[in-house]
């Protein structure tokens, strides 16, 4: 099995040196866990540190230019990467507007509106990683009559292009539950939990491994970091 790190100062030695490259990894949290910017970290310090690569970030809420804001004001900045290296952001915030104005809406078969630019996309150039944000963006605008077996084909799907997939799932505070429909962490070959908790009058965010299939490794949840420096652990 081949690992990829996830860049997290403190966190890889801990899971046998990452996670396992071209698997699906669910990154569960809630609101203000910064999900979005630990998926683009662990994605954007792949390009820079292989000097190559290509990324696709599938975007369905917030626009490119303000991700791509909110990175550079994180120390990202997809410009200064390599030039053999590619990070696509997909902005389907945009789309959808537009066939929502069109009065189309309800007509789309978004799963395969959404997955299928990235399989032709696969079909051209050979993809590292991708990013999509986020599953429950996508149940919104999904009428998904038979979520378990929808949302089988959907990981199967994002599994055959080859890619190390970060599927991101937004839940409430305090949740062990680790996706809208709870079986988003069956599907999954690892969960990688971001959480939140109140300290004083401040919030404190927190990282756990809940799962990585074949891999034996710490379920303890480490004070997580993060400034321009990137992202780290507290242990002890």
């Amino acid at each position: 099995m081949e690992f990829i790190n996830t860049y997290v100062k403190g966190l890889d030695e801990r899971i046998e040196g990452g996670i396992p490259k071209g698997s699906v990894i669910l990154i569960s949290g809630p609101t203000g866990s910064m999900k979005s910017s630990f998926s683009f970290y662990i994605a954007y310090n792949y390009l820079k540190d292989k000097k190559e690569g290509n990324v696709v970030y599938i975007s369905l809420e917030q626009s490119r230019e303000s991700l791509i804001n909110q990175m550079v004001n994180l120390g990202m900045d997809i410009d200064k990467l390599p030039k053999n290296c590619e990070f696509n952001i997909f902005d389907w915030g945009l789309v959808r507007k537009i066939v929502k104005d069109a009065g189309k809406h309800e007509k789309v078969n978004w799963l395969d509106t959404i997955i299928n630019p990235v399989k032709e996309f696969a079909k051209n150039k050979k993809l590292d990683f991708v990013i999509l944000d986020s599953l429950n963006a996508l149940y919104a605008i999904s009428n998904l009559e038979n979520p378990r077996n929808q949302l089988f084909f959907l990981f199967e799907a994002m599994r055959e292009l080859g890619a190390t997939t970060l599927a991101i799932s937004e839940t409430t505070y305090n949740s062990m539950q680790f996706g809208t429909y709870d079986v988003e962490g069956f599907l999954a070959d690892s969960i990688i939990h971001l959480s939140m908790e109140r300290i004083g009058r401040t919030l404190g965010r927190y990282i756990s491994i809940i799962k990585i299939r074949g891999v034996k490794h710490s379920t303890d949840y480490y004070p997580l970091l993060v400034d321009k420096k990137g992202f780290r652990i507290i242990s002890h």
